[in-house]
Formats: structure tokens, C-alpha cells, sequence
């Protein structure tokens, strides 16, 4: 989620108009909204668009990475994960494969549970296997 907080001026509300009427049409929606003492305006939603660059002034706080546009600026989650291509041997393609079928059937916490414990025990084996070698 990313949003935009700027403070309640008259000049302030007329910049949030233009950025509300900017992301009226977006896909992904957004929320106009001020807190509850009215000092700020808040608009949030999933990707949110400044139509004009003379919009952000020193006033607008964005949380979000700001993607530059034509005349403005589109903001985006910085959490969003990026698509990557990469050029697999066939070796490592055969073991990523044979994962995906394992994990398939179980949910995300049943194999993080099942690789720190796989994880524990492997330590626990190194730290055995030190020990018997300092107890000699």
C-alpha cells in the first residue's frame, strides 16, 4: 500500500483534487481520507499517480519508490517483488523441479517449520560432532 499525506491548507486541498481526480479511473482504487484531527489529508491505495510534477512540493509526504512519468509521477509499493529471467542448467532445473512437486501439496508455514527444524538438526549434529572431536 502507498500513500500520499499532505497537510490541510486550502492550497493543499486543491493539489489533492488533482491527484484524486488523476487516480479516479485507476484499476487498483484508492482511498482519500484525513485523519482524525483534519490537519492531514491522506490518500492511499495500491499505485497512486501525481499527474503533474509542480504537485509535489515540499509539503506532499509519499511513502512509496516515486516512478517517473511524462508529466508526473506514478507511485509504487516498494515491497513489490521484481520478475527476473534467468538461464538455468539443466541439472539445477531438475532439483528446483523436484522441490516445487514436494512443496506443492504443503503450506508455506508446513515447510518453513520443516526446514528450521531440518536446519536445528543438522547444527545440533556439527555441534556433536565437535564436541566429540575436543572431548578426545
Amino acid at each position: 500500500m502507498v500513500s500520499i499525506e499532505i497537510k490541510n491548507t486550502n492550497e493543499n486541498i486543491l493539489i489533492a483534487r488533482k491527484i484524486r481526480d488523476a487516480n479516479k479511473g485507476s484499476v487498483d482504487g484508492f482511498n482519500l481520507k484525513f485523519t482524525e484531527d483534519n490537519r492531514t489529508i491522506v490518500i492511499e491505495g495500491e499505485k497512486l499517480t501525481i499527474p503533474d510534477k509542480v504537485l509535489l512540493t515540499s509539503e506532499v509526504k509519499v511513502n512509496g519508490i516515486l516512478k517517473p512519468l511524462a508529466n508526473g509521477f506514478e507511485i509504487l509499493n516498494e515491497e513489490k517483488g521484481k520478475t527476473v529471467n534467468l538461464h538455468l542448467d539443466a541439472e539445477l532445473v531438475k532439483e528446483i523441479n523436484v522441490i516445487r512437486s514436494y512443496v506443492k501439496s504443503k503450506t508455506q508455514h508446513d515447510v518453513l517449520l520443516e526446514l528450521f527444524k531440518k536446519g536445528l538438526e543438522q547444527f545440533k549434529k556439527e555441534n556433536d560432532t565437535q564436541q566429540k572431536r575436543s572431548d578426545r
